[in-house]
């Protein structure tokens, strides 16, 4: 039954669309000058095949070319800066014989990644994968709708999503198709607060006088972990994670994939807990994969290390970020023998 019209928005974003398996993709042939947030303005262009590239990429990889794949969030897709400014452009442009698809799509779940991979990356002919899983992802894959602010109104939606449960004979999706529908979420919520109710508290305690300093302070004593699925092997928001990652290295048929966990930037600025790094080295296991730390890049850069990110006004990599993360990955595509060193 549909909801009355006071309890429903409408997710207004207009280089998004409706997909029933993924949830949502990348509008094709769109192009849109908009706003990033502390003032100026970023250009988005999507291609014919709704991928966020100011190309097209031929299925089959031309011949002397090399060619990656990228699957992540917002963080990989480069939410906020032009397209020419990500990492991915920033390699292709550096190596002529290289393509970077990035199939970056914000807002997703490891989940929708591997659908993505699976639906439609897979088809594009390549040497290598490149997966950024976001630390709050393990809390994503958990639900078949997330909260996200509506661009339109400000208000929190939950926007429905795909969900895999992870049964003894392995993972089950649900939730396929998706229903193409924005909801009001209940009073109070912030983006992904549906994922863990009653984290509200926190939000009002990191606004309080001081909230940073006390931060760095407990933190020398105890690190401090945003997120303690991490923390246990068995906990099963990290098996489930692990069954995703595992599916994508399965789907990779050997070839070398880069894990490449990515954060907030508090954990440059504070003693953070390091479980999810415990977590993700574990899967350097299989043989093709290479877990890749962004930790130390970033340190290196001493005071001007918070560049990396949008900071004040937004948590997501500036074209500063994404100027260190080209180096650091040609540099690790080059170790696993995917580009020439």
């Amino acid at each position: 039954m549909a909801a009355p019209p006071q309890e429903r928005a409408v997710d207004s974003k207009p280089y998004i669309r409706h997909h029933p398996v993924l949830g949502y993709e990348y509008a094709p042939d769109t192009v849109h000058e908009l706003p990033r947030p502390g003032g100026g303005r970023y250009r988005l262009r999507t291609n014919a095949e709704g991928i966020r590239s100011d190309r097209t990429y031929t299925r089959a990889r031309p011949v002397g070319v090399r060619r990656v794949l990228v699957f992540g969030d917002s963080f990989a897709a480069g939410q906020y800066v032009s397209n020419d400014q990500r990492f991915s452009e920033l390699l292709e442009a550096r190596r002529p014989d290289l393509e970077v698809i990035n199939f970056g799509l914000e807002g997703t779940g490891t989940d929708q990644q591997l659908l993505l991979f699976e639906e439609v990356g897979r088809h594009y002919e390549h040497d290598a994968l490149v997966l950024m899983p976001f630390l709050q992802n393990i809390r994503r894959n958990l639900v078949e709708a997330r909260a996200a602010a509506d661009p339109a109104s400000g208000a929190m939606v939950l926007i429905p999503k795909p969900r895999f449960e992870l049964t003894p004979q392995g993972l089950q999706l649900r939730n396929v198709p998706v229903r193409d529908e924005r909801r009001l979420a209940p009073a109070g919520l912030g983006a992904d607060d549906a994922i863990v109710p009653g984290r509200w508290w926190r939000r009002l305690a990191a606004q309080a006088p001081g909230a940073g300093w006390l931060k760095r302070q407990v933190g020398r004593l105890r690190p401090w972990e945003p997120f303690p699925e991490y923390a246990d092997p068995k906990h099963p928001a990290w098996q489930l994670m692990e069954a995703l990652i595992e599916r994508f290295i399965a789907g990779a048929e050997g070839k070398p994939i880069l894990l490449v966990p990515v954060f907030y930037v508090s954990y440059l600025r504070q003693q953070m807990a390091r479980n999810y790094w415990d977590r993700f080295q574990s899967l350097a296991r299989h043989p093709n994969v290479r877990v890749v730390d962004l930790l130390p890049p970033f340190r290196d850069l001493g005071a001007e290390a918070e560049s990396v990110f949008l900071e004040p006004h937004d948590c997501h990599f500036s074209p500063a970020g994404h100027l260190v993360l080209a180096n650091v990955l040609e540099r690790e595509l080059a170790a696993v023998g995917a580009i020439s060193g």
